[in-house]
């Protein structure tokens, strides 16, 4: 049986076993705005035999927290495939020097059925860049928090959108199509969701690019290099079309 958090907490259902995928993103949002996620794993560690939690990014943060408060912690398994490292990284890194000017770049892309995804922070500026996106002759896909489970479908509609636009739910478990750049509209503190995130490019080993507003978590990175980029792709920006700066 498969089942998202929303579904059992409908059904309440306590298996035998319990596989919990990308556990991080429980961990994070339960200790953030959905606390019922947090209830809802106590609740199934403390009634079924066994719990695997399996996740690409497991912080020592992480696992202190839950050893705190799991009074049945014998019966949980970790499984760590990654440990916090990309499995393939960017071939370019730019730091982009404000969220005015990533903004300008996007709307600088030229349409050539390229995949590219933008991670907004909130949902409602999801649907305010894809308006605006539209409105610019772009092709566009987005997914929100309790919408993942769609993106199949969409993807099957419009399967090389030239916009991808989401918020952090799909730096998870959602295959998505090769994508060769990703636009970051805020910085991203969390180690562990900006490894999931970047790692949505580069799925297959095909080349990608990134834009984001820090530095590289553990990347080379060099702030020469980064400055002839950001100078170049500028000079770019002034021959395309208007400005994306409402959305700043």
């Amino acid at each position: 049986m498969v089942m998202t958090p929303e579904e059992w907490m409908g059904k309440k259902v306590f298996p035998e076993i319990v596989i919990f995928d990308e556990f991080h993103l429980l961990f994070y949002w339960g200790d953030t705005f959905r606390p019922l996620m947090w209830e809802m794993f106590f609740e199934i560690s403390e009634r079924t035999r066994m719990t695997f939690l399996l996740t690409a990014t497991l912080s020592e943060s992480m696992l202190d927290e839950v050893k705190k408060f799991s009074t049945q912690f014998d019966r949980i398994y970790w499984h760590d495939h990654g440990n916090q490292i990309l499995k393939y990284n960017p071939t370019k890194y730019i730091k982009g020097p404000t969220r005015k000017w990533i903004l300008d770049q996007i709307e600088a892309q030229p349409l050539a059925r390229e995949v590219k995804l933008i991670f907004c922070q909130y949902r409602q500026e999801v649907f305010e860049m894809e308006k605006r996106l539209l409105e610019l002759g772009y092709s566009c896909v987005t997914c929100v928090g309790g919408e993942a489970k769609f993106m199949p479908d969409k993807l099957k509609q419009n399967p090389s959108p030239d916009y991808i636009i989401s918020t952090t739910v799909l730096s998870h478990g959602v295959n998505l199509p090769d994508i060769k750049k990703i636009f970051f509209l805020y910085k991203i503190s969390n180690m562990d969701f900006w490894i999931q995130m970047v790692a949505r490019g580069g799925r297959r080993g095909e080349k990608f690019e990134v834009v984001a507003m820090e530095r590289p978590h553990g990347l080379p990175w060099n702030f020469w290099s980064n400055s002839w980029h950001v100078m170049l792709l500028s000079l770019r920006q002034k021959f395309s079309r208007q400005s994306l700066s409402f959305l700043f």
